[in-house]
């Protein structure tokens, strides 16, 4: 089996609650950037890798970042790595890609777009062999996949789809002062009181915090008994997590926004966090992920990935140290998946069936006119 063309469909995606709500970011400090993550983003789009081989299979991968310019990596550069090629040999493939790419790459878009290109290849090699993905990477480790959902109103989620662990994008941050500290309390305290005492709350900070502000909000919500707060501070700030994590009661995650197993042996062997969140789109795919789960399993340190989606749940599916899938809230805007047999929550679980590769396929409605959201 050889590769006959790598070709990238972008597809513009419909602003949503991730991009334009209140929700702490990085530029929250800048009043021009505050209100919504768009006004700094840019135009978001889901960039899909689509793999077409001699013996008629071909194979899909989401690329992570939802920058429309990743496009231009695959079609310039790294299809070069990919045409011609033996699907199955996705080691090699992925070796060559991430050392052609280091004048550019090493984290960010380049990684981004490799990741797509090898999910696209593990797509393929299930196909090819009649076998789920993650039958070829470990095997079932759980019956069914428990996952938690995150939104900007997960407990609307919670009574609706069965979920008893939510998720808060937190909306305030160290520039909305004592206010925003209050309206964070009000938030989390009525979150608390709709899972009741059984289910778990934790806190998405997506890197909007610092050291003496996590410190303070990690005071105040105590009585709640947070399960964890995610990504307080920017990822190459390590010391600063081991610094939260050294004083507070709850776990601290992080890893949303590293790259690879390289980006991630600092974060690991320092066990500045309690939980790894690599994003399976972003970090390097299948393939780099489950070396990332071998590094953190020395340490005795768990996997959860960020984001949703086959590939994703394929990974926590056969990773014996992967307790739980996260679910985000993508449908709060309407529209559809691009990808038609995505996996979706039910009660609170995630079942995977035994569909080839990854179980999807291109969702025809979404080049009709109807409004896709984006899976990463």
């Amino acid at each position: 089996m050889k590769v006959t063309d790598v070709k990238t469909i972008i597809v513009p995606m419909a602003n949503s609650f991730l991009t334009d709500s209140v929700i702490a970011n990085p530029m929250s400090g800048y009043a021009e950037y505050k209100a919504r993550r768009s006004s700094w983003f840019g135009e978001m789009a889901s960039v899909l890798v689509e793999i077409s081989t001699d013996e008629g299979i071909k194979g899909y991968g989401f690329v992570g970042g939802g920058k429309a310019a990743s496009a231009s990596v695959i079609e310039n550069h790294l299809k070069t790595f990919v045409l011609n090629r033996n699907p199955f040999d996705v080691e090699l493939i992925w070796e060559q890609m991430y050392r052609a790419s280091q004048m550019y790459g090493r984290r960010g878009l380049a990684i981004e777009a490799m990741s797509g290109i090898d999910l696209a290849l593990w797509d393929i090699m299930g196909k090819a062999t009649n076998l789920p993905v993650y039958r070829l990477i470990g095997g079932q480790t759980k019956d069914r996949i428990k996952a938690y959902v995150t939104g900007i109103d997960p407990v609307r989620h919670k009574q609706s789809q069965g979920f008893s662990d939510i998720k808060i994008a937190m909306p305030y941050g160290p520039a909305d002062g004592e206010e925003g500290m209050r309206k964070n309390d009000d938030i989390v305290r009525q979150a608390r009181d709709m899972v009741g005492p059984n289910g778990n709350v934790m806190l998405d900070c997506y890197m909007a915090w610092n050291v003496p502000y996590t410190l303070e909000m990690e005071r105040r919500l105590r009585d709640y008994k947070i399960k964890w707060i995610e990504e307080p501070v920017l990822p190459d700030m390590v010391d600063s997590y081991l610094r939260i994590r050294d004083k507070v009661q709850c776990m601290i995650t992080g890893g949303e926004h590293e790259y690879t197993r390289f980006g991630f042996k600092e974060l690991i062997e320092k066990q500045a966090v309690d939980i790894i969140q690599p994003d399976i789109y972003r970090a390097g795919g299948i393939s780099e992920l489950k070396k990332i789960a071998a590094l953190a399993s020395v340490h005795d340190i768990a996997i959860i990935p960020h984001g949703i989606g086959a590939p994703s749940y394929h990974f926590v599916m056969s990773t014996v140290t992967s307790p739980m899938a996260e679910f985000v809230d993508v449908f709060a805007q309407g529209g559809e998946l691009i990808l038609k047999g995505e996996p979706i929550p039910v009660d609170g679980y995630i079942t995977l069936t035994d569909e080839p590769g990854f179980g999807y396929a291109l969702n025809e409605n979404v080049f009709n006119g109807m409004r896709p959201v984006p899976i990463w």
